[in-house]
């Protein structure tokens, strides 16, 4: 009885299939991360941009305020929301380098902020993929609550 001789040819066959399939799980979790990591610098822009809108609407103009009094709400300083603001990003902007924040006043109620930044994205960087910028926009206005 003869012993059938083994094919030839097909020997590494499963290794490369192993190696491709690797390299395709690489890229994948390097997509992940990098999807990741731009929503969560999203978010925490979006926070600091809250934040400095929120400290913003605290900027009263007294002046116009014990003037006319509260008839559309309370009046909001424009330097008083620009310096807020600026504070406010220069404290950011050591968490997140490169950050920048413009302020105005909307209708003169409403503090406007809005924060801009440039990501670099972590496993993009040996792609040669450029930073990715972010822009975020809040508002805030004073509440003005009736006394008993």
């Amino acid at each position: 009885m003869s012993v059938a001789a083994r094919p030839t040819g097909d020997d590494g066959s499963v290794l490369v299939l192993v190696v491709g399939l690797f390299a395709v799980l690489l890229l994948l979790v390097g997509v992940v991360v990098d999807v990741s990591a731009v929503v969560l610098a999203e978010r925490s822009l979006a926070s600091a941009t809250d934040g400095a809108a929120v400290s913003a609407a605290q900027a009263i103009d007294l002046d116009a305020f014990y003037a006319g009094g509260p008839a559309d709400g309370v009046p909001l300083s424009v330097t008083g929301v620009r310096d807020r603001v600026g504070a406010y990003a220069d404290l950011a902007a050591q968490a997140q380098p490169g950050l920048t924040m413009t302020a105005e006043v909307d209708s003169g109620h409403t503090a406007v902020v809005r924060a801009t930044r440039a990501y670099t994205v972590p496993f993009a960087g040996w792609l040669q993929v450029r930073p990715v910028e972010l822009t975020a926009v809040a508002r805030a206005r004073a509440p003005l609550v009736a006394g008993p």
